[in-house]
């Protein structure tokens, strides 16, 4: 083929100009909602089959109606780790809230750090919370009764989009620097303390300025749920409680206690919701674990990064048009339309890596439409 040295200046520029269009419209942020739809309608068609490493221990209405309305004594889940230690999980993780001590029954709290302790893998929630209204942000640790007993503590921050949904969480958080683990980070951490296992995730998604008041996140990653709900081996509190779970269910795994009625608790709008029931905060933490042990998180790619790949797509139709077999710009088309987004499935599948392919393949059809309208005039 003849190296026309025109032509060439000529496709530098467009390709100059595409990637100039593809950093505006990454940089406003309008193609967000396209890339979370296509994610999320992919995302429901990507389900798995948990293991059985992971069981939620459910605060159900079935267990509501037999112990009392919530809250319940301390001293109940006190019973409860004591249950679970004899069973001998591998560690427990409890997204209930304790921040207050029981001033009127001071056994109980008492009675719960020493379950906590007998177990001696327990990991106790973290949370922000402004005290009183318009208050600053203060950061929520168990009382320090329980607190002292506490294997490890885990934030149990739900990152949620700007659409309200949650497609992932940063796995790390807190006041004025991002110090606490997600739950299921710390709970995971703890069963593998000789295991160093680097922390993946978008770094520094959000920079803050130091302030102690401001919640900070770091190490975003996307989740791969494994249901929409309803995806983990699941156990009611209260037969746990009774001692109608055999224990050989409960041997040897992570067990994560929290609500499930409705009610209590977070429930969350997923990327795999899809109409279905709300997911359960205790069960988005199940996915962060099952997500953690498997090698499942989805790392989304920096600015950068995303980028440099628009500009390697974008390049494509530039370089195909007028070889062999792509002298029609309608075979053009047919390989590098569909180009974007086989790029951003086969690194979603195969290397756990999102790049949302919206913007590329925007640019893209504006290329193509131009030059077959610069075409059709010249003819004209």
């Amino acid at each position: 083929m003849h190296f026309d040295p025109l032509t060439f200046a000529r496709r530098l520029l467009t390709w100059f100009a595409g990637i100039s269009a593809v950093t505006l419209l990454m940089a406003s942020g309008i193609a967000e909602r396209a890339d979370d739809a296509l994610y999320d309608f992919h995302m429901r068609y990507w389900s798995y089959p948990a293991s059985d490493n992971v069981v939620i221990v459910a605060i159900d209405p079935q267990s509501l109606a037999k112990i009392g309305n919530w809250p319940w004594p301390r001293s109940v889940h006190a019973k409860l780790i004591d249950r679970l230690t004899s069973a001998g999980v591998r560690g427990v993780g409890i997204d209930i809230t304790m921040a207050e001590a029981d001033a009127d029954h001071p056994d109980d709290d008492l009675a719960v750090a020493q379950a906590i302790g007998r177990n001696g893998h327990v990991v106790m929630p973290v949370f922000a919370e402004a005290t009183e209204l318009g208050g600053v942000l203060e950061e929520m640790l168990p009382a320090p009764v329980i607190a002292h007993d506490a294997a490890a503590f885990g934030h149990v921050d739900a990152s949620k989009d700007p659409d309200g949904v949650t497609r992932g969480v940063y796995l790390k958080a807190g006041l004025g620097q991002p110090h606490w683990s997600a739950l299921a980070l710390s709970l995971f951490d703890l069963g593998n303390k000789s295991q160093s296992v680097p922390i993946p995730g978008l770094q520094n998604p959000e920079q803050g300025d130091g302030s102690p008041y401001q919640w900070v996140r770091d190490d975003y990653v996307m989740l791969h749920f494994a249901a929409p709900i309803g995806g983990f081996n699941q156990v009611s509190y209260i037969d746990v409680l009774d001692g109608h779970v055999p224990p050989a269910l409960l041997k040897g795994r992570w067990v994560l206690v929290g609500a499930t009625a409705e009610g209590l608790g977070d429930r969350l709008d997923t990327s795999v919701s899809g109409g279905n029931p709300l997911m359960p905060g205790v069960e988005y933490q199940a996915n962060i674990l099952e997500s953690i042990q498997d090698g499942r998180l989805i790392t989304p790619l920096n600015f950068f990064n995303q980028l440099a790949l628009n500009a390697a797509l974008i390049a494509l139709p530039l370089l195909l048009y007028g070889l062999p077999g792509f002298r029609r710009l309608w075979r053009v088309a047919l390989v590098t339309l569909p180009a974007s987004l086989v790029a951003s499935l086969l690194l979603l599948r195969g290397a756990s890596v999102w790049w949302p392919p919206a913007t590329c393949l925007a640019v893209t059809v504006i290329g193509l439409m131009a030059c077959w309208w610069t075409a059709r005039f010249s003819r004209g």
